[in-house]
């Protein structure tokens, strides 16, 4: 190539490297701008995340026990803006009204157990007796009835023997008298009944029938007779023994076409 062309190619050189350059500086132009945007983006994310971290942690300290408008512990965020309680379905039981497929659609709830009723007065009285047996913590109680003081003593003496064999299988065969005295009721009460504990401890002797012949409320005696027969194990069940009487928790009660006796047997 001679000096006319190659001056000749010269400005055609120089455009095309300016071309190049001002390509460069666009494309570079451009990487700038879209790492600008990015790291906008970026810092408006993290702006939002801090934020929320603020907001939580205010709600956990900022409305914490003793501050103003603090939420009870365990609830919620409170009532939507649309008036609906948005963490209903978060408590157990609680379901918005409204939604009848909410969290405890469908559940049987079971009924709330209550103490077991007290058996009714009188109710466990032994066939057609007036006698019934009360728990007590190892012993039992005697609890019996009548229209006096004389008929709830009698029942009383029927419902010992029985504790010891029922006295279905006994038959009145036989007859004995009994006497017994104390210093006041409670005393003359134990007096008798030791006195028929006493028969079948040394006879044997099992009273399907006992009648008061004599109940002296001033002297504090009794007289009574037994109909009965003497414990034979073929034919009579057996019990339970009967140690001893006692005074403990003894009462004794009498109102007008009524009385009633508790006592409580060592067994």
């Amino acid at each position: 190539m001679g000096d006319g062309d190659a001056e000749a190619a010269l400005p055609q050189r120089l455009n095309s490297r300016q071309r190049r350059r001002e390509q460069q500086q666009e494309q570079q132009h451009q990487e700038q701008e879209v790492q600008e945007a990015g790291s906008h983006e970026a810092g408006e994310a993290g702006a939002a995340q801090a934020a929320s971290t603020s907001g939580r942690h205010e709600g956990a300290h900022g409305l914490g026990e003793g501050s103003p408008g603090a939420a009870p512990c365990g609830a919620g965020t409170g009532p939507a803006p649309d008036g609906s309680d948005r963490d209903a379905s978060l408590r157990p039981g609680l379901q918005p009204e409204g939604e009848p497929g909410g969290p405890t659609a469908g559940l049987e709830v079971e009924p709330v157990s209550t103490l077991e009723p007290l058996p009714e007065y009188r109710s466990a009285a032994v066939g057609n007796y007036q006698f019934e047996y009360l728990d007590h913590t190892a012993d039992v109680q005697l609890h019996a009835w009548g229209s006096d003081l004389a008929r709830a003593f009698e029942q009383c003496g029927l419902a010992l023997f029985n504790y010891m064999s029922p006295l279905e299988h006994v038959r009145p065969l036989e007859t004995r008298t009994y006497r017994a005295e104390g210093h006041d009721l409670a005393s003359l009460l134990f007096g008798f009944l030791d006195e028929l504990l006493f028969e079948f401890n040394t006879e044997l002797f099992l009273a399907a029938e006992v009648r008061i012949t004599r109940f002296d409320r001033q002297a504090f005696v009794i007289e009574a007779e037994g109909r009965g027969e003497r414990f034979d194990r073929a034919r009579h069940e057996v019990g339970t023994e009967v140690k001893a009487i006692t005074y403990s928790a003894m009462s004794i009660s009498e109102q007008e076409g009524d009385a009633e006796v508790f006592v409580i047997v060592d067994i």
